[in-house]
């Protein structure tokens, strides 16, 4: 299989379905609710990521986190930092970043408020200890190129946070086909292409599944699924209707707790 062949068709399938608001402008809508998620549950989601690779990292580790979103890494990783830098181009994101810092008494960052494929990586060349993407590479159109990115910045580990298909159990394939009924939905795997890929470079990439839960409260839930169906719908009082029942069914107490598989992958660069 050509991994970068297949990543291009299944990126392309996903930008022919949509028809509404999508990129920067979806995650400034979405910040508040993101935030909410990934600080769930004291921050799961970048303490199972922190504890895989924690004995890579040196001690006081300088940290390159592209498409650092509401501090998801910033927060859980900051008992092994000694710089982190965020590339986030969202400003309503990184007001939840400063936040969320702010509130953990975290001051050791910085940010790049460009896209990630905008930055000259050349006047980051060899400045951390770890560069690191969660769940965001599929963003972009040209896997291998953003992966030699990467390198460029690193002076010892890179790492892909990556999704994987295991991820449907959460309600979304029968939400999907109520609204879009045989519509095939798009997928947003990372992990095989990059992991495939990787060793086809003549990377050595080391993986470990890890999995968390994240919580959010019911309305955060509702806005979120909205947001994601009008990229590919316009929305009505009907389609808006069968999302908050759907939703609610999965609910308690006002709360949603959506379980989930991610796959860390990371490799050492050669000396």
């Amino acid at each position: 299989m050509d991994e970068q062949q297949e990543w291009i068709k299944e990126f392309n399938r996903r930008q022919a379905l949509y028809e509404g608001k999508t990129g920067l402008g979806y995650w400034e809508s979405r910040a508040r609710d993101f935030s909410e998620m990934r600080s769930s549950r004291n921050w799961e989601f970048g303490r199972r990521i922190l504890k895989t690779l924690y004995r890579e990292l040196p001690e006081k580790a300088k940290v390159l986190d592209i498409g650092a979103g509401p501090g998801s890494l910033l927060v859980p990783f900051s008992e092994k930092l000694g710089e982190f830098t965020a590339v986030e181009p969202s400003t309503a994101m990184l007001s939840e970043l400063k936040k969320n810092a702010s509130k953990a008494r975290i001051s050791n960052f910085s940010v790049l408020t460009q896209n990630w494929e905008n930055i000259k990586t050349s006047a980051l060349e060899g400045s951390f200890d770890l560069v690191i993407i969660s769940i965001t590479l599929w963003m972009f159109r040209d896997l291998p190129e953003q992966i030699k990115r990467m390198e460029k910045c690193s002076r010892g580990l890179c790492s892909v946070v990556a999704c994987i298909d295991d991820n449907r159990g959460n309600s979304e394939d029968s939400l999907w086909e109520k609204i879009l009924g045989d519509v095939p939905r798009p997928s947003y795997s990372e992990f095989p292409f990059i992991f495939n890929l990787l060793y086809k470079m003549r990377r050595s990439p080391e993986v470990r599944f890890i999995e968390y839960q994240a919580e959010r409260s019911l309305n955060a839930k509702i806005q979120q699924q909205k947001l994601f169906y009008a990229k590919y719908v316009r929305l009505t009082p009907q389609t808006e209707q069968i999302i908050e029942n759907e939703v609610r069914k999965h609910s308690h107490n006002g709360i949603v707790t959506e379980n989930y598989i991610s796959a860390v992958v990371w490799w050492k660069l050669k000396k």
